[in-house]
This record gives structure tokens, sequence and C-alpha cells, in this order.
């Protein structure tokens, strides 16, 4: 047990849910964890820090993950309230951060209700600046929220879909491992009478894969790489034979049709993740590898961004990774994709930290760069990154895409990665002081800034130039 957190552990939100779940009174769960009912609802309350020994008692008790339920998400909260708070709107209103953390710490449900109507009320006013909202109209979220609601909701962990890819994998037989791409291209063909074609790129334009349904191809460009062909053959197997556990998952979800189709292809791209790279065979060899990246891509037939994608998917209860974050960055400084986890939650509008390693990953193209950060509520980051380029499908001189794929965790993991082992041997290896985004950080005097943090204003003087124009910010 020694990865729960040693310092105080308030979760006393998730064990209310817990027995609310159980439907039990506070009187029979603590008969049941043999302490009084008046304490149980201290720490539900959070007015008392759930000890190990509790700990060890829930999970003696009931069947549950220790290490999510340790797991203390008020940093989460607090960034995503912080962010709240920021918005000009709430100009006129005074609070510290430390009222911040207060109500994300000891009233989770009411710091949860009070984001969930800011983001209603974000939509209702893009909707407004779009001139797409009618009266009388419902508002509803775009589908790339949508979607990433709900695999932070499920901590992109889909057990039904793991299940389906293992016993798809069982069912190639000991020769998949040796020939992926040939062994699921045939699979498509003879099972489902589909045969897949590399097209040139003249013909596919922008497209890296289309299903021609009336002729039974699937089309893929010429442009991919064998781990992309074989990323897209698998999507393509999931969307045609397990659309059926797909749409199970997306029945029990109140969603919109647009944000249905947009989770329909998110899924079936976790089904071929899960292919390319069974759940228990991948683990263990993250742990043997200590996280090697490149040594895991290259044993499984993966890109970088795949490898890593993956590494936050392997949140399984009593079988459980690291708890990674992942964010892709592109070369303007824009998050174009970005999974939370580990209590890290990234600003949800705008970049992210000019001082955060993704950024510099663009300054070594193909170099694998570490970091070791400290955010402003003291939590300490590290951070793995290397740059990533999708083929090109547009004319050579406009340039080929290219992103920074960070992959990070909280430092109490660096033994744990191999990448870390240079600051092992540092007693107190240098923390780089980062934020989630300019707009709520309220780190002074800081030369990476590129915005002004809501709420804050300039101070000019005709005697002083600072070194950048944010420099000047009122402390």
């Amino acid at each position: 047990m020694a990865e729960l957190q040693a310092g105080k552990v308030m979760v006393g939100h998730k064990i209310r849910r817990l027995r609310n779940t159980l439907k039990l009174s506070q009187s029979d769960m603590a008969a049941e964890l043999g302490i009084s009912t008046s304490y149980l609802n201290l720490l539900e309350n959070n007015a008392r820090p759930v000890t190990v020994p509790i700990l060890f008692r829930l999970g003696q008790t009931y069947d549950i993950d220790l290490r999510e339920m340790a797991e203390d998400d008020s940093s989460r909260l607090t960034a995503l309230l912080t962010e709240v708070m920021s918005d000009q709107v709430l100009d006129g209103v005074q609070m510290s951060r430390r009222d911040v953390h207060l109500l994300a710490s000891q009233h989770p449900n009411a710091a949860t209700a009070l984001i969930m109507l800011h983001q209603a009320f974000d939509q209702m006013r893009d909707a407004a600046h779009q001139g797409s909202s009618r009266q009388g109209e419902a508002v509803t979220p775009q589908p790339l929220e949508t979607v990433r609601r709900v695999l932070e909701e499920a901590g992109n962990y889909f057990p039904e879909l793991e299940e389906a890819a293992e016993l798809f994998v069982d069912s190639m037989g000991p020769a998949y491992s040796s020939g992926k791409l040939h062994q699921i291209t045939m699979h498509l063909e003879q099972k489902y009478g589909i045969r897949t074609q590399i097209m040139p790129q003249s013909v596919m334009g922008n497209l890296f894969r289309e299903f021609d349904p009336h002729r039974s191809r699937l089309l893929l460009s010429e442009n991919l790489q064998e781990s992309q062909r074989l990323f897209q053959t698998a999507a393509q197997i999931a969307l045609v034979g397990y659309r059926d556990v797909i749409d199970s998952i997306i029945s029990r979800l109140d969603i919109d049709d647009d944000s249905a189709t947009l989770l329909r292809i998110t899924l079936s791209g976790y089904f071929a993740g899960a292919v390319m790279m069974p759940y228990s065979d991948f683990l263990m060899a993250a742990k043997e590898t200590r996280h090697d990246l490149e040594a895991l891509g290259n044993r499984f037939t993966a890109n970088f961004e795949q490898v890593c994608h993956r590494l936050t998917t392997l949140t399984r209860p009593n079988e459980r990774g690291i708890p990674f974050f992942f964010l892709r960055v592109d070369e303007a400084g824009y998050i174009s994709k970005r999974l939370s986890a580990g209590g890290i939650e990234f600003a949800r509008q705008g970049g992210a930290c000019g001082r955060w390693i993704p950024h510099q990953a663009f300054r070594n193209p193909g170099q694998i760069m570490t970091q070791a950060s400290s955010l402003e509520e003291g939590q300490k980051l590290l951070t793995i990154t290397r740059t990533h380029h999708i083929p090109r499908t547009q004319p050579a001189h406009y340039g080929t895409p290219a992103y920074a794929i960070a992959l990070g965790c909280d430092l109490k993991f660096a033994k744990e990665i191999g990448y870390t082992d240079y600051m092992i041997n540092l007693k107190d290896p240098a923390l780089t002081p980062i934020g989630l985004g300019c707009h709520v950080c309220e780190r002074l005097h800081c030369q990476h800034r590129g915005a002004l943090p809501r709420g804050q204003k300039l101070r000019f003087d005709l005697s002083k130039r600072y070194s950048g124009l944010f420099d000047s910010l009122r402390s």
C-alpha cells in the first residue's frame, strides 16, 4: 500500500457515494467497518481525513479499488473551479485560491454543480455568439466536449471492449503476434467479406480510411504506416463486427445523435488499440520495460501516440497501471486532444503553459524529453514528451503536421519509469513551476506568459520596461 497518499486523504464524498450505491444506512456501514456512526458521518463530510487503516477496512469489506478510493480528486476540481472563477462575468466576485480549494475539497458536490452550470452557460454563450440559438431551442453541448466528458467519467476504460478485444485476439491464434496486419486483414475479408485495398493519396485526398459498402472494400491511404494501417483495419472490424458492444455502451448515455456518432468512432478506435496492445500483455510489458515507449511500440507494432494513448486506459480494477494523463499539442500551442487522470485537469480553453516541456519538443524533433514540474497547488508532475507527425495529405509546401505528445503522471511514480533514472540519483530534482493555462494561472513575473489571467489588471509605469507585457501584473 505504498502508493496510498501519506498526507490527508479527503474522500468523504466517495465513501458516501459507495454507501448510497450499496443502499446502506450510515449505521449499517459503520457497523460493517467497525467504527461509530458519528465518525463515519465526519468522514463523509470531510471533517476528518480517511486514514490508511480505514482504507484497508474499506478494501477488505467491499469490492473496491483502493488506489482509486484513495485518490483525492480535489486538485482536479480546484483547477476546474479556478477556470470558472476566472470568467470575466465573475470579475466582481473575489475568491482566494484557498477559498476555491476549500470548496473543492470540503464540498465536492457543490463544486461539481457550479462547474456544470458554468459549462452550460459557456455552451449558451457560444451558441449566442454563433447566432445559432433560436428562442425555445435547446442548446446542447458540442460533440467533442460531450465525448471528452464520457471518456473522463469512464476513466477512459471500457471493460466490454477490453473483453471483446481479448476474445478477438485469442481467436486469431499464435500467428497473430508475428504478423498482425496480415492476419487482421485476412480476418476482415474471410469473416466479413471486406477486401482491403491500399489507394494512392491522389485518390484518397485527405482521407486515411474509407469503407465502401457497395463493393465491400476498405480503402486505406498509401501514406499510412504499418501501425496506422493496423489501427484503421481493426477499427473497421469494430464497426462491422462489434457494433452491438459499442451500441450497448452508447445506449446507457443521454447524448445527442452527433455525439453518439463521434463516440462510436472513438470507441471503435479504443477497440483497435486494445486489439493491437492486449491489456494484460501490454501492462506486463510496460512494467517490464519500465515504460520504455519506443520499446513498447516496437513490440506491439504501434506508434508513439498509440502507445501513450493506450497507457492512459490501464485502469482496470485490481490490474491498474500508472494513472497517466495525455495531451496532444500542435505547433501553435493548442491542445487538440486531452485525457485527464490522476487528479490533473487542464484548462479547457486556450493553450497550455509555455514553461511546460511539450512546447520544447518542437526544438528537438524525435527526441524523448522529460521534465519534473510543480503546479500552483503544490502537486508535482512528471511529463514525458516527443514530437509525432501524422501523414501529410496536402501539398508538400504546406508542411507536414507535427504535434507534441505529452504523457505524464504524479512524480511519485518516477521510480517506475526508466526515463527518470537521472532524477532518481538527485536528492531533490529541480522542479519547473508551471500552470494549467495562462488565463487560470496566477504566477507573477513569468516570461512565458502569453495571456492575462482573468480578473487581473496590468499596471503601467513609464519609468520601467519589463521583459514581457504581462510582467506588469498588479500583485
